[in-house]
């Protein structure tokens, strides 16, 4: 077996420079090899380069069959790029604003779920509202408080009377609970088999809206 020691190797033999090719490490060594465009000792450009830990870099487009690894520096990718292919169910969706740096791409089950009030929980006899109440909607049969400094501004809930008689919805202490398009605050009356939405201001005030609330 032979060995070959030099620091060009010229594949080609073109008399057009630029469709030959010339494996080389540079005058000055730095621990990399280089494929270039052009003859031996007068490239042009380099296409591709090695480095002694391994790491490759291609200056023009790389196609392969597959790749592997774990993608922990892939940076810069566009997801309008990718046509085919599904999201791992591990990945989870984040509750983020929507069009923001900080956006997370979410599920189809997560996008889904949107399209309905995320769970229906029922109290049979009524009680207060829990901040595990909010964007669902809560069943009941006797009067619901709600309550101040429980719920942030933009929190929502939905009560449906659930039952064939009237049930109070009670502005708790220090909240200030009002019946939307008007000046009523205070308790309501929510109708039998009405429904309504109360949405938080802040914590300390919210709208109550819906069918059967006087």
């Amino acid at each position: 077996m032979s060995t070959i020691n030099s620091k060009n190797v010229q594949v080609g033999t073109s008399g057009v420079a630029n469709q030959n090719f010339t494996l080389y490490q540079p005058n000055t060594p730095d621990g990399t090899v280089r494929l270039g465009v052009g003859n031996s000792g007068v490239t042009t450009s380099d296409v591709v380069t090695v480095t002694n830990a391994g790491n490759v870099t291609v200056s023009g487009v790389a196609t392969a069959t597959t790749f592997s690894g774990s993608g922990a520096s892939l940076t810069a990718l566009n997801a309008s790029n990718l046509s085919t292919g599904s999201i791992p169910s591990a990945i989870t969706a984040t509750t983020q604003a929507a069009k923001t740096s900080d956006t997370t791409i979410a599920t189809t089950a997560f996008v889904d779920r949107l399209r309905s009030l995320l769970t229906q929980s029922t109290a049979a006899g009524g009680g207060t509202a829990v901040v595990g109440d909010r964007g669902t909607l809560v069943s009941v049969t006797g009067g619901v408080t709600v309550p101040a400094n429980v719920f942030a501004a933009n929190d929502v809930f939905t009560i449906y009377n659930n039952s064939g008689s009237n049930i109070t919805i009670t502005q708790g202490a220090s909240l200030t609970l009002r019946q939307v398009g008007t000046a009523n605050t205070g308790n309501r009356t929510l109708a039998q088999r009405g429904l309504v939405t109360v949405v938080f201001i802040s914590a300390t005030e919210a709208v109550i809206s819906g069918g059967g609330l006087t």
